[in-house]
């Protein structure tokens, strides 16, 4: 069998001829089968014109079956089919068929149930879960169990090898790439349904449901294991006279840069989102008041020093105020955020554009 690089070759024009040649206009020479001399080929119709073979989509097919008939059956099959420009590529070991899902996209696999070193059922399950390229159970066993397993495992179709034909091939393969892109479809509209239930759609940060869920997340994970982290509430300040010298449009592009320079000011463990109108949380993991503190300040000058601009061309700049607390031992997410909320309105009545740190009753009690 010819290893996979060599599988990757296409055909010549000049050996395609050459098969299409009767062994009497040959002397000397018996008629072999082009696949001995490469196992990927071009599936092509003598009277398809140029202009519609370029317009046939292009399928590129893994066929994995240890078995040289069967292999030869499946070739002969696909042969025939049309419609397809079918790119083949043909694997019988473990080695060989992991290479190929490795190198470039394949758009269908033909699996054979079962295969030496691992079994069809478990390449069907791996080649599922990572969402690799839709699959067909070959056997050449006809029993419902079989069939059964396969479907449950994630195939999209099972043909027994006892009743393969070029008609029943193409119909299954037709079959398992349609439901492949609906599956395809479906799951990207579930994602982007998931994306718009967690995420801020004006900022890409998390929403407040979800910002809120991950803090009490943290909470829960902070009294388990006694890990420190600090919270700190972000408040624009003003921002009702951006939109009212500006106008909303603009009050959405501050928000929208706002977020973009936390993003940029945090490291990746910590975790970012959008409360709600003006107001952003920060949540840093592992982290104490002191540096938190820092942080906090050093997000708070790049804000004050970035230049804005409205849709009249008008530059203008926008600062933060922000309340910095610590969690405590026992501490809940509500009583948490409680705090930094009140260390917020602290730096507010205090004149704005500052880091106020709020120290919780245990801390005070040290001090």
């Amino acid at each position: 069998m010819e290893s996979y690089e060599t599988a990757m070759a296409t055909r010549s024009t000049a050996t395609e001829k050459q098969d299409r040649k009767s062994p009497a206009a040959q002397p000397g020479k018996s008629q072999t089968d082009s696949r001995t001399t490469n196992s990927c080929f071009v599936n092509e119709n003598p009277v398809t014109s140029i202009t519609q073979k370029i317009e046939r989509p292009l399928t590129k097919i893994l066929v994995c079956d240890d078995d040289p008939a069967d292999r030869t059956l499946i070739w002969t099959c696909l042969q025939q089919i049309t419609g397809r420009e079918i790119v083949l590529l043909e694997t019988g070991y473990t080695e060989e068929i992991q290479n190929a899902l490795d190198k470039g996209r394949i758009d269908l696999v033909l699996m054979d149930s079962q295969m030496p070193g691992k079994p069809g059922m478990e390449w069907l399950a791996e080649i599922s879960k990572k969402q690799l390229a839709p699959l067909v159970m070959l056997t050449g066993s006809r029993t419902e169990e079989v069939a059964t397993q396969a479907f449950q495992e994630g195939a999209l179709a099972y043909l027994p090898k006892g009743t393969l034909s070029p008609h029943k091939l193409g119909d299954t393969i037709n079959v398992a790439l349609d439901k492949w892109i609906r599956l395809q479809q479906a799951r990207a509209d579930r994602e982007k349904l998931e994306r718009l239930a967690t995420f801020d759609a004006l900022t890409g940060l998390y929403n407040r449901e979800a910002i809120l869920a991950k803090l009490r997340e943290l909470v829960n994970l902070a009294n388990r294991y006694k890990e420190d982290f600090s919270l700190v509430l972000l408040d624009v300040d003003h921002f009702r006279k951006v939109n009212d010298r500006h106008g909303h449009l603009t009050g959405d592009d501050v928000l929208e840069k706002i977020a973009a320079l936390i993003r940029g000011n945090v490291r990746d463990t910590d975790i970012t989102g959008r409360y709600g109108g003006e107001a952003f949380i920060i949540v840093l993991p592992n982290t104490n008041l002191a540096s938190s503190w820092v942080a906090a300040e050093r997000l708070r000058s790049t804000i004050e020093k970035t230049e804005l601009k409205d849709s009249a061309g008008n530059i203008f700049a926008v600062t933060v105020s922000q309340g910095v607390v610590g969690w405590e031992r026992g501490e809940d997410a509500a009583s948490l955020f409680s705090r930094a909320d009140e260390a917020l309105c602290k730096a507010k009545g205090k004149g704005r554009n500052r880091v106020q740190i709020l120290l919780g009753p245990n801390l005070r009690d040290k001090i």
